[in-house]
Protein backbone atom coordinates (compact mmCIF):
# COMPACT_ATOMS: atom_id res chain seq x y z
CA UNK A 1 0.00 0.00 0.00
CA UNK A 2 2.52 2.82 0.82
CA UNK A 3 4.32 1.68 -2.33
CA UNK A 4 1.25 2.44 -4.15
CA UNK A 5 1.06 5.58 -2.86
CA UNK A 6 4.43 7.30 -3.00
CA UNK A 7 3.49 6.24 -6.63
CA UNK A 8 0.54 8.26 -6.71
CA UNK A 9 2.12 11.24 -4.74
CA UNK A 10 4.94 11.12 -7.33
CA UNK A 11 2.75 10.76 -10.44
CA UNK A 12 0.68 13.86 -8.65
CA UNK A 13 3.73 16.23 -8.58
CA UNK A 14 4.59 15.61 -11.83
CA UNK A 15 1.75 17.26 -13.36
CA UNK A 16 -0.20 13.61 -14.72
CA UNK A 17 -2.77 12.28 -11.89
CA UNK A 18 -5.63 13.84 -13.10
CA UNK A 19 -4.87 12.22 -16.71
CA UNK A 20 -4.72 9.08 -14.44
CA UNK A 21 -7.75 9.44 -12.65
CA UNK A 22 -10.43 10.33 -15.06
CA UNK A 23 -12.92 7.39 -15.40
CA UNK A 24 -10.81 5.47 -12.27
CA UNK A 25 -14.11 4.12 -10.81
CA UNK A 26 -13.76 1.82 -14.56
CA UNK A 27 -10.30 1.17 -13.82
CA UNK A 28 -8.33 -0.98 -11.78
CA UNK A 29 -6.09 0.40 -9.28
CA UNK A 30 -2.62 2.04 -10.36
CA UNK A 31 -0.82 -0.91 -9.13
CA UNK A 32 -2.69 -3.49 -11.31
CA UNK A 33 -1.73 -1.78 -14.56
CA UNK A 34 1.05 -2.51 -16.95
CA UNK A 35 4.31 -1.09 -16.33
CA UNK A 36 4.38 0.43 -19.84
CA UNK A 37 1.11 2.57 -19.04
CA UNK A 38 3.18 4.32 -15.81
CA UNK A 39 6.26 4.87 -17.90
CA UNK A 40 4.21 6.43 -20.62
CA UNK A 41 2.73 8.55 -18.36
CA UNK A 42 6.28 9.39 -16.84
CA UNK A 43 7.28 9.96 -20.27
CA UNK A 44 4.32 12.42 -21.14
CA UNK A 45 5.51 14.11 -17.38
CA UNK A 46 8.93 14.40 -18.77
CA UNK A 47 8.17 15.91 -21.68
CA UNK A 48 5.40 18.56 -20.18
CA UNK A 49 8.24 19.73 -17.64
CA UNK A 50 10.89 20.02 -19.91
CA UNK A 51 12.74 23.23 -20.60
CA UNK A 52 11.89 25.43 -24.39
CA UNK A 53 14.38 26.79 -25.60
CA UNK A 54 14.26 30.21 -27.55
CA UNK A 55 16.12 30.12 -31.30
CA UNK A 56 17.29 33.40 -32.31
CA UNK A 57 19.87 35.73 -33.83
CA UNK A 58 21.88 38.20 -31.48
CA UNK A 59 23.77 40.82 -33.21
CA UNK A 60 24.89 44.67 -32.72
CA UNK A 61 25.07 47.20 -35.15
CA UNK A 62 28.83 47.27 -36.47
CA UNK A 63 29.32 43.25 -35.60
CA UNK A 64 31.16 41.66 -38.80
CA UNK A 65 30.46 37.74 -38.88
CA UNK A 66 33.23 35.67 -40.99
CA UNK A 67 32.28 32.06 -41.61
CA UNK A 68 34.23 29.48 -43.67
CA UNK A 69 31.90 28.05 -46.43
CA UNK A 70 33.41 24.35 -48.21
CA UNK A 71 31.63 22.82 -51.12
CA UNK A 72 32.47 19.71 -52.00
CA UNK A 73 30.79 18.02 -55.29
CA UNK A 74 31.20 14.59 -57.50
CA UNK A 75 28.34 14.36 -60.18
CA UNK A 76 29.14 10.96 -62.52
CA UNK A 77 27.16 10.26 -64.95
CA UNK A 78 26.16 7.35 -67.35
CA UNK A 79 24.96 8.13 -70.56
CA UNK A 80 24.74 5.87 -74.06
CA UNK A 81 27.72 3.80 -72.01
CA UNK A 82 29.62 6.84 -72.04
CA UNK A 83 30.85 7.84 -68.14
CA UNK A 84 31.76 11.20 -67.24
CA UNK A 85 33.06 12.17 -63.41
CA UNK A 86 32.45 16.45 -63.03
CA UNK A 87 34.24 17.01 -59.36
CA UNK A 88 34.60 20.46 -58.08
CA UNK A 89 35.78 22.23 -54.84
CA UNK A 90 35.25 25.36 -53.37
CA UNK A 91 36.34 26.91 -50.24
CA UNK A 92 35.33 30.79 -49.51
CA UNK A 93 34.75 33.21 -46.78
CA UNK A 94 31.72 34.71 -46.43
CA UNK A 95 30.70 37.73 -44.69
CA UNK A 96 27.91 39.78 -43.01
CA UNK A 97 28.03 43.31 -41.99
CA UNK A 98 25.63 44.40 -39.50
CA UNK A 99 24.33 47.51 -40.66
CA UNK A 100 21.77 48.21 -38.06
CA UNK A 101 19.22 46.48 -35.37
CA UNK A 102 15.49 48.41 -36.63
CA UNK A 103 13.44 49.10 -33.02
CA UNK A 104 11.20 46.19 -34.09
CA UNK A 105 14.43 44.03 -33.91
CA UNK A 106 14.71 43.31 -36.93
CA UNK A 107 18.27 42.79 -38.67
CA UNK A 108 19.51 44.74 -41.50
CA UNK A 109 23.35 43.53 -42.83
CA UNK A 110 24.89 43.23 -46.22
CA UNK A 111 25.99 40.22 -47.23
CA UNK A 112 29.51 39.47 -49.48
CA UNK A 113 32.23 36.79 -50.59
CA UNK A 114 35.22 37.98 -49.41
CA UNK A 115 37.36 35.19 -51.02
CA UNK A 116 37.41 32.19 -52.78
CA UNK A 117 39.65 29.07 -53.82
CA UNK A 118 37.91 26.75 -56.76
CA UNK A 119 38.85 23.59 -58.17
CA UNK A 120 37.40 22.21 -60.80
CA UNK A 121 37.77 18.93 -62.60
CA UNK A 122 35.62 16.96 -65.89
CA UNK A 123 36.52 13.70 -67.39
CA UNK A 124 38.15 14.62 -70.82
CA UNK A 125 38.54 18.63 -69.80
CA UNK A 126 41.57 20.35 -68.49
CA UNK A 127 41.45 21.28 -64.63
CA UNK A 128 40.81 24.61 -63.72
CA UNK A 129 41.99 26.47 -60.63
CA UNK A 130 41.34 29.63 -59.23
CA UNK A 131 42.47 31.29 -55.88
CA UNK A 132 41.37 34.92 -55.52
CA UNK A 133 44.28 35.42 -52.91
CA UNK A 134 46.98 34.83 -55.16
CA UNK A 135 46.13 34.60 -58.90
CA UNK A 136 46.08 38.19 -60.82
CA UNK A 137 43.05 37.18 -62.83
CA UNK A 138 40.58 34.17 -62.80
CA UNK A 139 40.33 31.65 -65.76
CA UNK A 140 37.76 31.66 -68.48
CA UNK A 141 34.20 31.68 -67.52
CA UNK A 142 35.25 32.54 -64.04
CA UNK A 143 35.36 36.54 -64.59
CA UNK A 144 31.76 36.89 -63.43
CA UNK A 145 32.62 35.35 -59.86
CA UNK A 146 36.39 37.53 -59.42
CA UNK A 147 34.18 40.68 -60.26
CA UNK A 148 31.92 39.92 -57.40
CA UNK A 149 34.18 39.31 -54.37
CA UNK A 150 34.38 41.93 -52.04
CA UNK A 151 31.39 43.53 -53.04
CA UNK A 152 28.10 43.78 -51.50
CA UNK A 153 26.08 41.40 -52.98
CA UNK A 154 23.06 41.99 -51.26
CA UNK A 155 21.13 43.73 -47.89
CA UNK A 156 19.14 41.71 -46.45
CA UNK A 157 16.13 42.51 -43.84
CA UNK A 158 15.49 39.81 -41.59
CA UNK A 159 13.71 39.09 -37.88
CA UNK A 160 16.16 37.88 -34.94
CA UNK A 161 14.25 34.14 -36.26
CA UNK A 162 16.32 34.13 -39.04
CA UNK A 163 13.10 34.90 -41.81
CA UNK A 164 14.20 37.26 -44.45
CA UNK A 165 11.74 40.36 -44.59
CA UNK A 166 13.43 42.22 -47.45
CA UNK A 167 16.34 41.63 -50.05
CA UNK A 168 18.19 43.92 -52.22
CA UNK A 169 20.50 42.26 -54.43
CA UNK A 170 23.73 44.51 -55.74
CA UNK A 171 25.68 42.03 -57.74
CA UNK A 172 25.40 39.31 -59.83
CA UNK A 173 25.17 36.64 -57.38
CA UNK A 174 27.85 33.52 -56.30
CA UNK A 175 26.49 30.76 -54.36
CA UNK A 176 29.42 28.62 -53.26
CA UNK A 177 27.17 26.38 -52.27
CA UNK A 178 23.98 24.30 -51.20
CA UNK A 179 22.06 25.72 -48.45
CA UNK A 180 19.69 28.61 -47.20
CA UNK A 181 21.49 32.03 -46.43
CA UNK A 182 19.69 32.11 -43.32
CA UNK A 183 18.49 29.47 -40.71
CA UNK A 184 14.58 29.97 -40.32
CA UNK A 185 13.60 29.29 -36.40
CA UNK A 186 10.62 28.82 -34.93
CA UNK A 187 8.54 32.25 -33.61
CA UNK A 188 7.92 30.60 -30.06
CA UNK A 189 10.07 28.64 -27.80
CA UNK A 190 10.82 25.05 -28.70
CA UNK A 191 11.72 22.02 -26.46
CA UNK A 192 13.79 18.84 -27.39
CA UNK A 193 12.22 16.74 -30.34
CA UNK A 194 10.13 19.80 -31.23
CA UNK A 195 9.76 20.49 -35.13
CA UNK A 196 8.93 23.09 -37.75
CA UNK A 197 8.91 23.71 -41.07
CA UNK A 198 9.26 26.03 -44.21
CA UNK A 199 7.56 25.51 -47.08
CA UNK A 200 9.04 26.63 -50.22
CA UNK A 201 8.91 26.05 -53.87
CA UNK A 202 11.33 25.44 -56.80
CA UNK A 203 11.08 26.26 -60.43
CA UNK A 204 12.40 23.21 -62.72
CA UNK A 205 12.53 23.98 -66.63
CA UNK A 206 11.34 21.13 -69.10
CA UNK A 207 12.11 20.27 -72.32
CA UNK A 208 9.21 22.41 -74.49
CA UNK A 209 10.06 25.28 -72.24
CA UNK A 210 7.80 25.62 -69.77
CA UNK A 211 7.97 26.00 -65.96
CA UNK A 212 7.53 23.30 -63.61
CA UNK A 213 6.76 24.50 -59.47
CA UNK A 214 7.42 21.78 -57.51
CA UNK A 215 6.30 22.19 -53.76
CA UNK A 216 8.80 21.60 -51.17
CA UNK A 217 9.83 22.47 -47.58
CA UNK A 218 12.46 22.04 -44.94
CA UNK A 219 11.53 20.16 -41.82
CA UNK A 220 13.80 21.43 -38.79
CA UNK A 221 14.11 19.13 -35.44
CA UNK A 222 15.70 20.53 -32.78
CA UNK A 223 17.35 17.23 -31.24
CA UNK A 224 19.14 17.98 -28.42
CA UNK A 225 20.75 20.95 -26.58
CA UNK A 226 23.79 20.42 -24.71
CA UNK A 227 25.87 23.27 -22.78
CA UNK A 228 23.85 25.60 -24.45
CA UNK A 229 24.58 24.54 -27.79
CA UNK A 230 21.54 23.11 -30.08
CA UNK A 231 21.74 20.18 -32.51
CA UNK A 232 19.18 20.71 -34.94
CA UNK A 233 18.66 18.31 -37.60
CA UNK A 234 17.42 19.15 -41.37
CA UNK A 235 15.70 17.55 -44.38
CA UNK A 236 14.01 18.87 -47.83
CA UNK A 237 10.54 16.83 -48.07
CA UNK A 238 9.17 16.97 -51.62
CA UNK A 239 5.62 17.73 -51.49
CA UNK A 240 4.42 17.55 -55.11
CA UNK A 241 5.09 14.12 -56.29
CA UNK A 242 7.92 14.15 -59.39
CA UNK A 243 7.80 11.02 -61.79
CA UNK A 244 9.98 12.51 -64.86
CA UNK A 245 13.85 11.42 -64.26
CA UNK A 246 15.05 14.51 -65.91
CA UNK A 247 12.71 16.69 -63.70
CA UNK A 248 14.49 14.68 -60.73
CA UNK A 249 17.73 15.50 -61.83
CA UNK A 250 17.52 19.02 -61.43
CA UNK A 251 16.16 18.53 -58.37
CA UNK A 252 18.94 16.99 -56.26
CA UNK A 253 21.38 19.59 -55.97
CA UNK A 254 18.24 21.39 -54.65
CA UNK A 255 17.92 18.82 -51.71
CA UNK A 256 19.02 19.37 -48.33
CA UNK A 257 19.80 16.70 -45.30
CA UNK A 258 21.97 17.65 -42.58
CA UNK A 259 22.60 19.32 -39.10
CA UNK A 260 23.02 22.80 -37.57
CA UNK A 261 24.67 23.82 -34.75
CA UNK A 262 23.58 26.82 -32.64
CA UNK A 263 24.96 28.35 -29.45
CA UNK A 264 21.77 29.79 -27.83
CA UNK A 265 23.35 32.08 -25.65
CA UNK A 266 25.48 33.94 -28.30
CA UNK A 267 23.19 33.64 -30.92
CA UNK A 268 25.41 32.28 -33.43
CA UNK A 269 26.14 29.31 -36.43
CA UNK A 270 28.92 26.80 -34.72
CA UNK A 271 28.82 24.75 -37.23
CA UNK A 272 26.58 23.64 -40.45
CA UNK A 273 26.87 20.20 -42.23
CA UNK A 274 24.41 18.70 -45.41
CA UNK A 275 25.09 16.00 -47.10
CA UNK A 276 23.62 14.55 -50.60
CA UNK A 277 24.24 11.04 -52.24
CA UNK A 278 21.13 10.82 -54.64
CA UNK A 279 20.93 8.80 -57.89
CA UNK A 280 18.66 9.34 -60.91
CA UNK A 281 18.22 6.79 -63.66
CA UNK A 282 16.61 7.28 -66.66
CA UNK A 283 17.08 11.06 -66.65
CA UNK A 284 18.68 11.18 -70.29
CA UNK A 285 17.39 8.22 -72.08
CA UNK A 286 16.64 4.09 -70.59
CA UNK A 287 20.67 3.20 -69.27
CA UNK A 288 21.28 6.57 -68.23
CA UNK A 289 22.34 7.02 -64.66
CA UNK A 290 23.36 10.05 -62.21
CA UNK A 291 24.94 10.04 -59.23
CA UNK A 292 25.33 12.98 -56.98
CA UNK A 293 27.35 13.36 -53.93
CA UNK A 294 28.39 16.80 -52.55
CA UNK A 295 28.69 17.72 -49.16
CA UNK A 296 28.37 21.60 -47.42
CA UNK A 297 29.66 23.07 -44.53
CA UNK A 298 29.73 26.38 -42.53
CA UNK A 299 31.48 27.14 -39.55
CA UNK A 300 33.01 30.72 -37.83
CA UNK A 301 36.71 31.54 -39.92
CA UNK A 302 38.54 31.56 -37.08
CA UNK A 303 41.16 29.27 -38.27
CA UNK A 304 42.49 27.41 -41.68
CA UNK A 305 41.04 24.25 -40.39
CA UNK A 306 38.14 24.28 -43.63
CA UNK A 307 40.53 25.12 -46.09
CA UNK A 308 43.21 22.10 -45.20
CA UNK A 309 39.98 19.90 -44.91
CA UNK A 310 38.87 20.62 -48.11
CA UNK A 311 42.51 20.59 -49.59
CA UNK A 312 42.77 16.33 -48.06
CA UNK A 313 39.92 15.67 -49.25
CA UNK A 314 38.63 14.28 -52.26
CA UNK A 315 35.14 15.55 -53.19
CA UNK A 316 33.92 11.81 -53.86
CA UNK A 317 35.41 10.38 -50.58
CA UNK A 318 34.24 13.38 -48.30
CA UNK A 319 30.99 12.26 -48.86
CA UNK A 320 30.46 9.04 -47.93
Amino acid sequence: MKSNLLLLATLAAAGVLISLAAGADDQPPAADKPKSDVAAALDRASISLAPAYTLAYKFAAGDEIRTKVVHLVTVETTIKGVNQTASTRSVSTKLWKIARIEPTGNIVFEHSVEDVNMWQNVTGRQEVRYNSTTDRAPPPGHEHIAASLGKVLSVITMDKCGRILARDDKQKQFNPGIGDLTIPFPAEPVKAGGTWSIPNEVRVSLDDGTVKKVATRQRYKLDKVEAGVATINVETQMLTPVNDPKVQSQLVQRLQKGTIKFDIDAGRLIHKQMDLDESVYGFSGPDSHMQYLARFTEEPATADAATATAKTEKPGESTK
